[in-house]
């Protein structure tokens, strides 16, 4: 498997499994630096995400995405990433769902999945699955600095709360 995507181990990635991979290679080939960038992948796949803006108002797309079957079949990988207890891809998707639903946060997943691919296939990119704690970690002082900055805002300060005994 290693050979025929030319030295790079795409079964590092998550959810990645011999015919998912074998799949992929089908539709979009073992050379992808057709595409210049991830953006242009995930825009090719059907993947990237779109708005129509005039102005201030915010309206629906003139025309629906048309999904490829690479972005499909990304699309598939991702649903089984869902239920994942330890993944970080797996918090992600559920962080994202609670907010704007599961069809919005499959999407995004899988285009999470297809920059992953990509940057393999291209980079060389050696993917290591840090953990659903390590992500928590990051997101819980992404919220931290959030907070740290909005108290600066509004010239206040941000006490920690004492430590329960």
């Amino acid at each position: 498997m290693i050979s025929l995507c030319g030295g790079k181990d795409l079964a590092v990635l998550p959810a990645l499994t011999e015919y998912s991979i074998l799949q992929l290679i089908g539709e979009v080939g073992t050379d992808l630096t057709q595409w210049p960038t991830e953006k242009h992948f995930t825009s090719w796949l059907g993947l990237a995400p779109g708005t129509h803006q005039s102005g201030k108002r915010h309206g629906k797309a003139k025309s629906k995405h048309k999904r490829n079957r690479a972005g499909r079949l990304f699309c598939v990988i991702a649903r089984s990433l869902v239920r994942s207890k330890d993944m970080a891809l797996g918090g992600f998707y559920r962080r994202l769902a609670a907010r704007r639903g599961g069809l919005v946060a499959n999407v995004a997943l899988a285009r999470k999945l297809a920059t992953l691919f990509w940057r393999v296939m291209v980079k060389g990119m050696d993917y290591v699955e840090q953990g659903l704690a390590h992500y928590e970690t990051l997101v819980l002082e992404s919220k931290q600095r959030l907070l740290q900055r909005l108290a600066k805002q509004l010239e206040q300060t941000v006490m920690p709360m004492p430590a329960k005994a």
